[in-house]
């Protein structure tokens, strides 16, 4: 038993050994994925945030809409899944690299992977910081990518920025209605006359 223990000991540190030797190639490419994916995360989080800052009012009336400022676990667990799924595809480009190919001249897929991945969250990230963002970039650079703001919704964007400029224009109307209640009551009302003082006899 005892002769038994160091060779399980061997066994599982070449076992670690081999596999570590397989993986290593492909770290730098996850460590680079992972980088990228949390920029977008959080250019996500801050873009959820100035939409629910600017359309509150409407985003509390309409039970459409889903979206409340905060982060949610459904979206992160799916965001885990996806990122789970590009670990494994880069894992596979690179044994196909080093394995399959020929190790002199390989194609670098695990490159062009990663690649690919990191400028897909560019543009999300472009997204993401130029949505529901008054600087002037920004309105440049919606010209060019998509406004991810009915992608945080259930429902168009006109129609959110349809009713949230009802709600301005009807705070408007009602303000001027106040006013001129209160200049008509004012108007009503007639000083009276002060009496004439009694005579002394």
């Amino acid at each position: 038993m005892q002769s038994l223990i160091p060779t399980l000991t061997r066994f599982l540190a070449a076992i670690i050994g081999l596999v570590w030797c397989t993986l290593e190639p492909s770290l730098n490419y996850i460590a680079v994925c992972f980088f990228a994916l949390i920029c977008d995360c959080y250019t996500a989080w801050r873009c959820n945030c100035r939409i629910y800052s600017r359309y509150r009012e409407a985003i509390k009336k309409d039970p459409r809409c889903k979206i409340d400022g905060k982060l949610k676990s459904k979206k992160m667990a799916k965001m885990v899944k996806d990122f789970s799924v590009l670990i494994l595809a880069i894992f596979l480009a690179t044994m196909v690299d080093t394995v399959i190919l020929d190790f002199q001249n390989p194609l670098h897929l695990a490159n062009y992977l990663a690649a690919i991945y990191c400028g897909v969250q560019l543009v999300s990230i472009l997204e993401n910081e130029s949505t529901c963002n008054g600087a002037p970039w920004a309105r440049v650079m919606q010209k060019i990518v998509a406004d991810k703001t009915e992608r945080h919704f259930n429902v168009k964007l006109k129609d959110l920025m349809k009713e949230a400029t009802e709600e301005e224009d009807n705070k408007e109307e009602v303000t001027p209605k106040e006013d001129k209640k209160k200049e008509d009551d004012n108007d009503d009302w007639i000083p009276q006359k002060p009496a004439d003082p009694v005579m002394g006899m």
